[in-house]
């Protein structure tokens, strides 16, 4: 990781990472992305601890996808072969044992659920600081409050646009290569390369509950018919999803303000929160 330089316009997580919901689902229809989550799993569930003493936040609560319908359930069997392939441990379960694993789901519209009981969760801070850490002790540089203002581009003999440097408020970097990792700005700082990156941000809500008896330990959930999660979070659960009909945050791609909590839209949230009531 020598020679690797991160770009932090202001702190490390003050854009949108702290506020991600953070939850891990190893299991995805891809056999490239059920690798990477493997893999991703075992570095913040250990690996990254025992390297640099750091806890990433990590909770080893499962995961339950749930299918309201026939065809979602025969897609959650091919996705329990794939695991399988994979060494990742997943179950089909009937409405009656999904009940006995979550008492607190209703049931009675389910045709079952897939549980993957090594899934989980890790604070998206701290997860974050954590890999500084580790690629800071591999020979990496993290320079925070440093924006950058543009990204040097030249032509070679063959008419290939290639990366020359990057310039910030404090200066010039000479680099061959530039990773856009900037989130809601990525299309930013793409147009500073001449580069359009097909990427738009949205408003995205969610909530999070008053302390609910007896969902301690209790699995995460994913819906995806109703386009929402329950995520655990000690004795309360935080509750998203994803809006048919989205708000677009066109001031996002303007690249001038950190990322911060938007007001909610209830009209929006609405179809949303419906799909977590319907488990209730």
């Amino acid at each position: 990781m020598s020679g690797a330089v991160l770009l932090e316009r202001e702190r490390l997580t003050s854009g949108t990472t702290w506020h991600t919901a953070g939850l891990l689902w190893q299991l995805r229809p891809s056999d490239v992305e059920v690798e990477l989550l493997a893999h991703t799993r075992r570095v913040v569930s250990g690996e990254l601890e025992e390297e640099t003493g750091l806890h990433t936040g990590w909770i080893q609560n499962g995961g339950l996808f749930i299918a309201s319908n026939r065809q979602r359930l025969d897609e959650y069997k091919r996705l329990m072969s794939l695991g399988k392939a994979y060494g990742v441990e997943s179950h089909v379960l009937s409405p009656a044992e999904t009940k006995t694993l979550y008492p607190l789901m209703n049931v009675d519209d389910l045709y079952g659920t897939l549980y993957v009981p090594h899934d989980g969760t890790m604070d998206p801070a701290g997860t974050c600081t954590t890999l500084a850490r580790a690629a800071s002790a591999r020979g990496a540089q993290v320079i925070e409050n440093c924006p950058v203002t543009g990204i040097r581009v030249w032509t070679d003999d063959f008419g290939v646009r290639r990366v020359a440097g990057v310039e910030t408020q404090h200066g010039s970097i000479q680099t061959p290569c530039v990773v856009n990792c900037a989130g809601v700005w990525a299309s930013a700082v793409g147009r500073m390369a001449g580069v359009k990156v097909p990427l738009v941000a949205m408003h995205h809500a969610y909530v999070v509950t008053e302390r609910i008896e007896g969902i301690q330990n209790m699995p995460n959930v994913r819906d995806h018919d109703a386009s929402v999660y329950l995520r655990l979070q000690g004795d309360a659960l935080s509750v998203g999803g994803y809006e048919a009909n989205p708000i677009f945050w066109e001031k996002a791609v303007k690249y001038r303000t950190r990322a911060a909590g938007l007001k909610t839209s209830t009209v929006k949230g609405c179809a949303v929160w419906s799909g977590d009531l319907r488990r209730a």
